[in-house]
């Protein structure tokens, strides 16, 4: 646990040291954030312009929500950086162990994440005439940490596929927030979609912790809550463990055939 929490830190130090070499707390603030802002607000008018006030407020809310899914899987870009620069075989001769330390690696955008998170869910229902129910939308705040932990095993799952296929990272990124976005209830309710694909849509994360925040809000009993906090926790394992299998056959292939040091 100890040799863990000190990747955790590393972990941490390096992505700030990372996101220093490209943003200021102003580019961050003003260009990353506020774009971010942005985004939500476009979505949630388009709500309330098809809809009425309560169109609206769910748009809101899945559009607020899903920025920790959107911002935790960035860690595909931040895995697929490593191979492009040639120091991922680094990362796998690692003393710890290489998986604690390439599920670690884009820990810095959870961080991010939360913050972007937390600061559209106090700005913005206000800002747009549709505020919060408090103080059970403070009771929400813990769901939105899960949902981000459930969102980076599912974005360190695809670096697996972003790791084989060099130079797609990016498609990977946008096809996999993509289809959360669509299909896991963020501006439409998930009963929407056809049986198949409604069972599918399961299978994401934010699905059940974007649930369980709409219920909190709307004061469904707690076991209600309860059971789908646990959904959202086993869906995120089932990714991590996902990730975990992805991670293990690239590094053992890599060795094998010596191709973890090809960048691309």
């Amino acid at each position: 646990m100890r040799h863990t929490l000190r990747i955790v830190r590393e972990a941490l130090i390096l992505g700030f040291a990372e996101m220093g070499a490209v943003y200021t707390w102003r580019t961050w603030t003003f260009g990353w954030l506020v774009r971010l802002l942005c985004q939500a607000t476009f979505y949630a008018l388009l709500g309330g312009y098809v809809g009425d006030d309560t169109t609206m407020r769910y748009v809101l809310v899945g559009n607020i929500v899903v920025l920790a899914c959107m911002e935790s899987t960035i860690v595909v870009i931040s895995l697929a950086g490593e191979r492009r620069m040639g120091t991922l075989p680094l990362l796998a001769i690692a003393p710890s162990g290489h998986l604690p330390v390439y599920l670690g690696r884009g820990l810095q955008w959870t961080v991010t994440g939360l913050v972007s998170s937390l600061t559209a869910w106090l700005v913005l229902p206000p800002l747009l005439g549709v505020p919060l129910p408090w103080p059970r939308a403070g009771y929400a705040i813990p769901v939105i940490v899960l949902i981000l932990a459930s969102s980076y095993g599912y974005g360190c799952a695809l670096a697996g596929v972003a790791l084989r296929t060099r130079g797609a990272e990016w498609l990977v990124l946008n096809f996999a927030y993509g289809i959360v976005m669509t299909f896991g209830g963020v501006n439409v309710p998930v009963s929407v979609w056809p049986g198949p694909l409604r069972t599918a849509a399961n299978a994401l994360p934010v699905v059940h912790g974007l649930e369980a925040v709409r219920g909190i809000l709307d004061g469904a009993p707690i076991g209600h809550v309860a059971g789908l906090l646990a959904t959202e926790a086993l869906v995120g394992a089932c990714w991590y463990a996902v990730a975990a299998v992805s991670m293990d056959r690239l590094v053992s292939a890599g060795r094998r055939d010596g191709t973890l040091d090809h960048a691309g």
